[in-house]
């Protein structure tokens, strides 16, 4: 039990976290919103500009933000790997030959955010996963704010 009182011990930490993985998640959406609008990427928006803004913002956090909040909160890195997995698959192996064309209809950073739902389940998972294979332990880290 005093593993996770030491957990949720600092609020200082939580503020931070947060306020951290919001901004990552925040230049993430914007970038890619930024880059939509750009005449040469072919994509389009379908509805009002603010809705398709508020929903990369929203998945944004599910996929972008939660490894970066658990990497900073609680130290648990194998979600951060997974992201880091997602984007280089979405915006740089989709266009190699052999695994896509890079000539399909939708580009690949919105698999980034459409599959979020499944993205937080494995985050879910693998912080589970490592949490358990740690002894359930958690650093001393976070004794102090």
């Amino acid at each position: 039990m005093s593993a996770l009182h030491r957990w949720f011990a600092s609020s200082g930490t939580w503020k931070r976290s947060i306020a951290i993985s919001t901004a990552v998640t925040l230049l993430y959406s914007i970038s890619v919103f930024g880059y939509s609008l750009l005449p040469f990427s072919n994509t389009s928006i379908s509805g009002t500009l603010w809705d398709a803004l508020a929903l990369s913002v929203g998945f944004g956090l599910v996929t972008i933000g939660v490894p970066v909040f658990l990497w900073l909160r609680y130290e648990i890195r194998s979600p951060g790997a997974l992201l880091v997995g997602i984007l280089i698959f979405w915006h740089i192996l989709v266009y190699i030959p052999p695994i896509g064309s890079g000539q399909g209809d939708s580009p690949g950073f919105l698999f980034v955010f459409v599959w979020a739902p499944m993205y937080l389940v494995a985050y879910v998972l693998l912080a589970v996963i490592e949490y358990w294979l740690r002894g359930r332990t958690v650093s001393a880290s976070f004794s102090t704010p």
